[in-house]
């Protein structure tokens, strides 16, 4: 009774858990201004069983909805720039076009053999490209937190992107930036797009370390302007996957069910917790991620 048969996939699975699962992701784009697809994403095809193919189009889709939310929240709180984040959101769309065609690609590239056992390679570039970012962002910001006093952070490479001076140069003034040069910003992100096409992540476990140590922006507004940036980026990806018959309606208003409360009280608690601390937790989350991805690797 509480399990729900999704037709495109050609499996069941328990709704239950389809519930929980939207509800953690829900609280980490509240709390971060992910998107969740970093962990929405390897949960639903390793834990749940989906192909790829579908876990990326609705996790996509639920993100859309989730980081709407999330972005009111934010945004009522004064912590989005808005200029800063429909750059970024512009250099995604780009991006998120070029990954979901790399998609398409690997999902005809058929099979591979390795140390004796056989993996459909679109998986296995996809489990390894999760295990890698999340594994860099993780000991890049962990190491930041425990070496810094500061509640906000700053690196030698962000002090010398803002000295890139080649126009137009843009103020953002919400973020505390007098001046950096246009591609910066949007050739960041087009590159976070290339991740969200091809990975169904929203970016934001790219863009929200990308914007505070590449551009200095402080973790709050990084994270408000990371969940609106994912608005437009999550929405161009779900309807290019849906557009492939990437998407179960069902599966993803099992997910929403659960996500509206977690961004709500992922939202106020960022708040509360402060910049240098939400960036430790967040190592946390990644961490989880990465044992996961080695999990199905090994099992």
């Amino acid at each position: 009774m509480l399990n729900i048969e999704l037709p495109l996939a050609g499996i069941t699975v328990w709704a239950p858990g389809i519930v929980a699962l939207g509800l953690a992701v829900g609280f980490l784009t509240g709390m971060f201004g992910v998107g969740g697809g970093f962990i929405i994403t390897p949960f639903l095809k390793i834990v749940f069983g989906l192909p790829y193919p579908l876990a990326v189009g609705c996790g996509l889709a639920q993100i859309l909805v989730t980081s709407s939310l999330s972005t009111w929240h934010h945004w009522r709180n004064r912590s989005v720039d808005a200029l800063l984040g429909i750059i970024i959101a512009a250099g995604a769309i780009g991006g998120t076009e070029t990954g979901v065609r790399i998609q398409t690609q690997l999902k005809t590239a058929g099979t591979m053999v390795l140390a004796g056992r056989t993996f459909d390679i679109l998986d296995f570039v996809l489990n390894l490209l999760f295990l890698v970012l999340m594994l860099v962002v993780g000991i890049t910001i962990l190491l930041e937190t425990a070496l810094s006093d500061g509640d906000e952070a700053e690196t030698g490479i962000g002090l010398a992107l803002r000295e890139v001076r080649v126009p137009p140069m843009l103020s953002f003034g919400r973020s505390g930036i007098a001046a950096m040069s246009l591609w910066i910003p949007l050739g960041l992100s087009f590159g976070v797009g290339i991740l969200t096409g091809l990975m169904g992540v929203g970016g934001g476990f790219i863009n929200f370390p990308a914007l505070v140590y590449l551009l200095g922006v402080p973790t709050l507004v990084a994270v408000g302007t990371s969940a609106f940036q994912i608005v437009f980026a999550s929405a161009y990806g779900a309807v290019r996957h849906a557009a492939q018959g990437h998407v179960e309606l069902m599966l993803v208003g099992l997910l929403l069910l659960g996500s509206v409360g977690g961004v709500r009280l992922g939202a106020r608690l960022s708040h509360i917790v402060g910049g240098r601390k939400v960036r430790r937790l967040f190592t946390l989350v990644l961490f989880a991620g990465i044992l996961l991805i080695v999990w199905d690797f090994i099992r």
